[in-house]
């Protein structure tokens, strides 16, 4: 396998739609907020329905568990970070970022550009528990950063479609609904878009950041810690997997160690547009990580496979 030339190929040109995103707003006056909202609404909640019904059971619980368990651990370098550092990002932001991994967006075509189809059940798992602790504990996180109270948090959190279509989709895999061959194609266009708008936010909220003015130690630090982290947290769960449950093998534990190298998930960024808040932090926390791991992501794939 080149994996070099498949990264290059496949994930690499998803980065240009950040470029595109920037340019549109810069001089074409492109806002973040309708796309946002089309992204929570419609798109995010399709994709996790139509994958969640090509998982396995097991595999799923399996992978969901892992990675659920990954972001509620990652809280404990994000409150180290937030007291060591003295961040002057809001702290419920840098604990959502920790946490927050891009699978969806980032990951789930890296996984296509090295295996295709074979592996995508284990990524579009693992994407689900990611999606549940992001799209709850996550989104209730960027929610208090606006200094809401507890109950507005909570209400916002309900008002997420992605919550529902989880649930939905858990319930048909297990009766053994199968989405129409003949909706494939829409399903395939409809993660291509989600992929390509989650890049196009980021470069609309970028136009608001003084790149002069950016705290660039303190973001490199904060990624520093996080990467580390992730790396250890996810190594010792998957260590834990193999003495206990046993579930996952050869390439699909190497495919769990290798999220430790992706990126702050995007729907940071959807998710602080939406609520109006920290949106210039957010945007610098998941640019910065997207670049480092188009780094790690190829020395990582490099030293797995």
């Amino acid at each position: 396998m080149n994996v070099l030339n498949e990264l290059l190929t496949n994930v690499v040109p998803l980065y240009g739609f950040i470029i595109l995103g920037y340019v549109a707003s810069r001089w074409l006056g492109l806002k973040s907020k309708p796309i946002s909202s089309l992204l929570l609404y419609v798109l995010i909640p399709v994709v996790i329905f139509d994958n969640i019904l090509k998982a396995e059971p097991a595999q799923l619980a399996t992978a969901m568990s892992i990675v659920f368990l990954l972001a509620a651990l990652m809280n404990i370098p994000a409150a180290l970070v937030n007291r060591r550092f003295g961040s002057n990002v809001h702290p419920d932001l840098v604990r959502c970022s920790f946490s927050y991994f891009n699978i969806g967006w980032f990951g789930i075509p890296v996984v296509m550009a090295l295996f295709g189809e074979a592996k995508m059940p284990l990524i579009i798992s693992a994407y689900m528990g990611n999606v549940l602790y992001g799209d709850t504990v996550g989104y209730y996180l960027v929610s208090r950063s606006k200094d809401m109270d507890v109950k507005d948090s909570i209400k916002n959190v309900l008002k997420i479609p992605a919550i529902y279509a989880l649930i939905a989709a858990i319930i048909a895999n297990a009766y053994g609904v199968k989405m129409p061959e003949s909706l494939e194609p829409v399903m395939k266009g409809a993660s291509w878009t989600l992929s390509a708008l989650g890049m196009i936010i980021i470069g609309v909220t970028l136009t608001a950041v003084d790149v002069k003015n950016v705290a660039y130690a303190q973001f490199s630090k904060i990624m520093a810690v996080r990467y580390v982290a992730a790396a250890l947290i996810l190594g010792l769960l998957v260590w834990l997997e193999s003495l206990v449950i046993g579930q996952l093998e050869g390439d699909e534990q190497k495919l769990m160690l290798l999220m430790a190298t992706f990126p702050i998930a995007a729907n940071l960024v959807v998710f602080a547009t939406y609520i109006d808040t920290e949106t210039e932090d957010a945007s610098i926390l998941v640019t910065f990580s997207s670049i480092i791991s188009l780094v790690l992501v190829p020395a990582a794939c490099l030293l797995l496979f």
